[in-house]
């Protein structure tokens, strides 16, 4: 249970944000006391319940619904233990095994123990088809389906989403190919370990595994096809789902762990909320203990990633509490992002408000890594058609944005990026992303690391110069006469409440 910011007193600060206000937040959040802020952890309840207070006391409204901070996300923890598998074809005279190697494909239940007996497998090559196309031919089924994307064509949905389509489509299992030995084997070494992601009907298929592309080759072999040229005609336009002559035996031991993490939600009531709204967003969660079990220090702290993102949301909203934007102002502090941006996925599918209203949304994190004066880094640039809009802004507050783009090779990396999926302007914008060599030196030493936390190599001055662009992003967006958004809604029905 959390407690709920009470005491109804707005402290909204006047002035520029300085590295004070910013170390102060990230010497709390990142503290021991707060066990590196893992989801579902005593840390998690000192986390949603400091930002809360914090949003309170700059003067935001609670947002997650009736009258709360916080907006539930069911999660659940699955750790492969072990797996048994057969596989039989028909060669048209007698029913024939087949041997797979007990290290090419490892599995994973929805239940502690799962099973699957005599189940067809259907071969839907990168499962680029619609929910309508695939469920005649693979409900019921076992489906195996390639890791990546389809190459060369824009917009081909992500891996997460065809799947997602496959477990809609009815599939009692999903078996992902993974083509390149190095990779499976990376993939394989993560399945051991406890694997977070959204709990809830129709997430996860009764059965999920991986498995490597000697298997496959096998498998295909013995019904008279070839792996490579099955992955080639995949690439068409026209492949249709493949109802092979093979069926599976498959059981797994699974162990599982459901709980309730928490989004937390605050707005700022804008002057004309028909208008449309803004939002500012950042990942509250880091890792728990991650450091060696022998290790002096065990806690991953997580100062950088993301106590520094947190912090300039906290000041970043006491600036804008003075009542003078036209728009509503929203402030998202997401839970799991380090598992694959859970919360923003469960808030995007679920929101408080109606996120068709968003004119503009800014991620914050990772900030804490640069100097003052640095350039800035927009991770997102080139995706909509705000670019010219940051320009403005960036010039009228003697700012500099990096030109490279190179910040995009992040874009699917942080929360920004379920926003863009659905078509809303989105951002991370950071000093720290347009400095390679000092973001290298953090993500190849502290990064997901007992060492990530607040001492003297964490570098406050590029923070501060984020802090106080955020807020003039809040100023420019969230009033009709600096931006006048083309798509923001015209009618007051669309404003309706959270």
């Amino acid at each position: 249970m959390f407690l709920q910011p009470s005491v109804a007193h707005a402290e909204s600060a006047a002035g520029e944000i300085l590295e004070d206000d910013l170390r102060g937040h990230i010497e709390i959040l990142a503290s021991d006391g707060f066990a590196g802020r893992k989801p579902g952890t005593i840390g998690e309840n000192k986390t949603v319940h400091y930002i809360a207070t914090e949003w309170r006391k700059a003067g935001l409204q609670p947002a997650a619904g009736a009258d709360s901070w916080y907006a539930p996300v069911a999660l659940v923890d699955r750790t492969s233990l072990s797996e048994s598998f057969a596989f039989q074809y028909d060669n048209g005279k007698r029913v024939k095994s087949v041997r797979i190697d007990d290290d090419q494909l490892l599995l994973r239940g929805a239940k502690p123990i799962s099973s699957l007996s005599n189940i067809p497998l259907v071969h839907l090559g990168y499962g680029n088809q619609t929910v309508e196309e695939m469920e005649p031919v693979i409900s019921g089924k076992l489906a195996l389906m390639f890791l990546s994307s389809r190459p060369g064509v824009n917009g081909f949905p992500g891996y997460r989403e065809r799947k997602a389509n496959v477990i809609a489509a009815g599939a009692s299992g999903v078996i992902t190919v993974i083509k390149s030995e190095s990779r499976f084997a990376r993939a394989a070494r993560r399945f051991r370990t406890a694997n977070t992601s959204l709990d809830g009907e129709g997430k996860h298929a009764d059965m999920e595994g991986i498995i490597g592309w000697k298997a496959v080759t096998k498998l295909l072999r013995k019904v008279d096809l070839d792996a490579e040229d099955l992955r080639d005609e995949a690439k068409s336009e026209i492949f249709q789902p493949l109802l092979l002559d093979i069926y599976a035996d498959l059981s797994a031991e699974t162990q599982v762990r459901s709980y309730v993490s928490h989004n937390v939600i605050g707005k700022i009531a804008g002057r004309d909320p028909a208008s449309g709204a803004v939002l500012f967003l950042g990942h509250w969660d880091h890792l728990g203990e991650c450091g060696p079990k022998n290790a002096d220090d065990r806690i991953c702290n997580g100062a950088v990633d993301n106590a520094s993102g947190i912090s300039l949301l906290i000041e970043t909203a006491k600036r804008l509490t003075d009542g003078k934007s036209d728009r509503d102002i929203y402030f998202l502090a997401t839970t799991a992002e380090e598992s694959g941006l859970l919360g923003a996925r469960a808030f995007a599918e679920n929101p408080s408000f109606q996120i068709d209203r968003l004119v503009a949304v800014f991620n914050a994190d990772t900030v804490a890594l640069a100097p003052n004066g640095k350039l800035i880094a927009v991770v997102g640039r080139g995706e909509t058609d705000l670019d010219e809009d940051l320009e403005k802004v960036a010039a009228a507050h003697d700012r500099k944005i990096d030109k490279t783009d190179k910040a995009n090779a992040f874009i699917k990396r942080q929360d920004a990026y379920v926003f863009l999926e659905r078509n809303i302007p989105a951002f991370m914008i950071t000093s720290a992303f347009s400095d390679q060599k000092r973001l290298d030196s953090y993500l190849e030493g502290r990064y997901h690391d007992a060492s990530d936390e607040l001492d003297d190599q964490l570098l406050l001055g590029g923070a501060v110069d984020d802090a106080n662009f955020h807020v003039a992003l809040g100023r420019y967006f969230g009033n009709v006469e600096t931006y006048k958004a083309k798509n923001a809604p015209n009618s007051a029905a669309n404003s309706a409440g959270d």
